[in-house]
């Protein structure tokens, strides 16, 4: 992406330099040089520049395929989302009910005045 403004041509760059190091501060205000300098500010070598329009046409086409799965996974991700919230709000009811306490009834067994081996009756 190349075009003329007044007497400069700008181009849009995709540059690559060694980690650990930074480029250097150009004569212009808020520019850079391709120059590339370690952290003590000595010349380290030159920045190597590529085409721009080739990455950004990339990242670009990138970001159109993202963004159209996502679209289309958003409905069934939206349905899971839903399924899981019902899945776990009835195991809470469940559990809840399972914690409820159940009133005991007591009822007391009277000793038979009794004593000895229980009779046979005839029916």
């Amino acid at each position: 992406m190349e075009f003329n403004w007044g007497d400069s041509i700008w181009e849009l760059m995709l540059t690559k330099r060694p980690s650990d190091t930074h480029f250097s501060q150009s004569s212009t205000p808020g520019g850079k040089s391709s120059l590339v300098r370690n952290d003590d500010n000595t010349l380290n070598t030159h920045a190597v520049l590529f085409d721009g329009d080739k990455a950004v046409l990339g990242i670009l086409a990138a970001g159109v395929v993202v963004t159209a799965a996502a679209a289309k996974a958003a409905p069934h991700v939206k349905s899971g989302l839903i399924s899981l919230k019902s899945m776990l709000r009835r195991q809470a009811e469940e559990t809840t009910d399972a914690e409820t306490p159940v009133p005991l009834t007591v009822v007391a067994e009277v000793e038979s005045e009794q004593h000895g081996p229980p009779r046979l009756r005839a029916v």
